[in-house]
């Protein structure tokens, strides 16, 4: 009894470690290719850690540092980080309660958190206002087609990524891959 549910702790712990990890870089390595801002506006996550974190003297360029001559914005990459993280766990854990979280090697669950936060939470914080919206709130319907089809397919990348890790650790564990693969014993 002990043992079964020792190992569904170990395979949350192994997917939010792995699939945190790998997803992250997906997530960053997919803006490359298809920036979802233009030049010059500032990300959300740079405005978030700016308003709750300023009043300590930190910003998001407090971490910065360049690497091979270009400057990368160490506070808004750790930003990323942690939230990568953290919807990994949401997405192992999530998927013991709701196995269709997994749907289509989990781009169901990119689709939904693009919806959730850069449809709704972010612009209802007021960290979304695109240069090109003259003044208006970010809502995914005031976003331009870039931008949507940018944070679309960058959240399926990670999405995918965090299932593809969490297909990994079950292997790796003996769990089926497929359907239920926790124990409640």
């Amino acid at each position: 009894m002990h043992n079964e549910k020792s190992l569904n702790g170990k395979i949350i712990l192994w997917t939010t470690l792995v699939g945190g990890f790998i997803s992250s870089l997906v997530k960053w390595g997919s803006e490359v290719n298809t920036p979802p801002r233009m030049p010059g506006e500032i990300s959300p996550p740079g405005a978030h850690i700016d308003a709750w974190l300023g009043w300590l003297g930190f910003n998001q360029h407090s971490l910065d540092y360049v690497y091979q001559g270009n400057s990368i914005l160490g506070a808004v990459t750790l930003y990323h980080w942690l939230f990568s993280f953290v919807f990994a766990f949401v997405y192992v854990v999530g998927s013991m309660y709701w196995s269709k979280m997994r749907l289509w090697y989990g781009a169901l669950y990119g689709i939904i958190i693009t919806v959730v936060m850069h449809g709704f939470l972010i612009p209802a914080l007021g960290f979304r206002n695109p240069a090109y919206a003259d003044g208006a709130t970010g809502w995914l319907w005031n976003l331009n087609f870039a931008e949507n089809f940018s944070e679309i397919l960058g959240h399926i990348y990670w999405s995918v990524s965090i299932e593809v890790s969490m297909i990994a650790v079950l292997a790796h564990f003996g769990r089926p891959i497929y359907g239920k693969w926790w124990s409640s014993k």
